[in-house]
């Protein structure tokens, strides 16, 4: 039975959305409105997160972490696209190089995998 746990919610939310701050971060050298908006998607998607662990009395468990995984999805393939557009998606990147068209596939399949893995797990019960 899926539970409520602090740790493991903002341990996935922070660890899932930090790349977006690291990004973003990164992008100011070079292209300041781009970056803004990455911080900003970065800002709503915690927002969003942190509202679900305040309304966790009303939300379940699966019900909240399918709705992060939905934002984490979306917020995630705006912050590629918007660094992309800009130009810098592939010159802010340290280590091994990834395209836009490779992460865009990663986080489709990252996310989707998740939560089809979380609604066969979890979601299918009466309880929730």
């Amino acid at each position: 039975m899926m539970q409520w746990n602090a740790g493991g919610w903002f341990g996935s939310q922070l660890g899932a959305s930090a790349w977006m701050f690291v990004a973003g971060a990164l992008a100011l050298r070079q292209d300041v409105a781009a970056a803004s908006i990455v911080l900003v998607l970065f800002l709503i998607t915690n927002t969003i997160g942190t509202g679900l662990w305040l309304r966790r009395d009303r939300i379940s468990p699966y019900a909240g972490i399918q709705t992060l995984l939905a934002v984490l999805g979306a917020t995630g393939l705006a912050a590629v696209h918007v660094l992309d557009r800009s130009g810098i998606f592939e010159t802010i990147q340290i280590g091994a190089r990834a395209s836009a068209q490779s992460m865009y596939l990663v986080l489709i399949v990252v996310v989707a995998a998740l939560m089809i893995s979380f609604y066969f797990r979890f979601g299918r019960r009466s309880d929730q």
